[in-house]
């Protein structure tokens, strides 16, 4: 059988109380447990540990040897378990976050700052990737996702919603006019995606009454790329709101096709392994963004 923390402890009580009464006071258990318990532990090591007399106790040499390490093996169980009590009441360590690189510019990174002097103890990770990861490969403890997801073993919080629109710069729309109709877009310089195609249909109807599939003249694998070459005037690009809402305030941007444009709204989810498995450095980011996440409608 194999000796148990609490048998260390009591051993540790004994010597320290320095008789089986004064240790059945200090645990708050009867003197005949006492002795039943250093008993059993000794049977199990197959060494007398301590030397009885009817007015004092001494240790054996493998009693003073018992002593010391199971001092230290104790000293390391409250350290162990000091950590991860206070890794729930004050989260410490380190989380690593994902999300598109429009997302983590325009919306956590306002976060981290607060969070950080929320929860000094805990080191924020960012990482960027503009498809779908896989969390455990990629040793990521929350990704952020824009759209309805697929199905998984993963747990999902639903921070928000987002809408795409139509956006160009004062000198594009001075130089090639405002776009009047989903037609007009032909004669424009649209802004894509190169992956994924479904990024490339946008909110305005065609003439059969579906989302426009375009075919951009200028491609990038980025939202926040696209969003620069809008502003830099290279032509119309189709953006999450969140990520222009500056552009616009400043006159940098401007929203096209407003009439023609169809409500899509896109759900937004921070995915995670478990709310059971998850660590407090984790919950506490969960839940902070959760709070403060600012997604502005435009």
């Amino acid at each position: 059988m194999k000796i148990t923390l609490d048998e260390l402890a009591l051993f540790k009580t004994i010597v320290e109380s320095g008789s089986f009464t004064g240790a059945a006071d200090r645990m708050n258990i009867a003197p005949s447990m006492v002795s039943r318990g250093l008993k059993r532990l000794e049977t199990k090591l197959d060494s007398c540990l301590i030397q009885r007399s009817t007015r004092s106790i001494s240790l054996t040499r493998d009693g003073q040897w018992l002593l010391q390490h199971a001092s230290e093996v104790l000293a390391d169980a409250e350290h162990i378990e000091r950590y991860f009590y206070d890794s729930v009441t004050s989260p410490r360590g380190v989380v690593t976050i994902d999300a598109a690189t429009p997302f983590t510019l325009h919306a956590v990174i306002p976060l981290i700052k607060g969070f950080r002097e929320a929860f000094p103890d805990v080191e924020v990770v960012l990482a960027s990737s503009e498809s779908n990861i896989n969390l455990i490969e990629r040793r990521v403890d929350i990704a952020i996702r824009i759209g309805e997801l697929e199905s998984s073993g993963l747990h999902a919080r639903k921070i928000g919603e987002t809408r795409r629109k139509l956006f160009a710069s004062p000198d594009y729309l001075k130089q090639f006019g405002w776009p009047g109709s989903v037609k007009d877009l032909d004669q424009h310089c649209c802004l894509g995606f190169s992956r994924p195609e479904k990024l490339n249909r946008w909110p305005v109807l065609d003439d059969t009454g579906v989302p426009l599939l375009v075919e951009p003249e200028i491609r990038a694998d980025s939202g926040e790329s696209l969003r620069h070459l809008a502003l830099q005037g290279a032509g119309i690009a189709c953006l999450s709101d969140f990520t222009v809402s500056r552009d616009l305030e400043s006159g940098a941007l401007h929203t096209v096709m407003v009439q023609q444009t169809i409500k899509q709204e896109m759900p937004i989810y921070l995915v995670y392994h478990s709310d059971k498995t998850a660590s407090g450095q984790v919950r506490a980011l969960i839940d902070y963004i959760t709070e403060h996440i600012q997604l502005n409608d435009q």
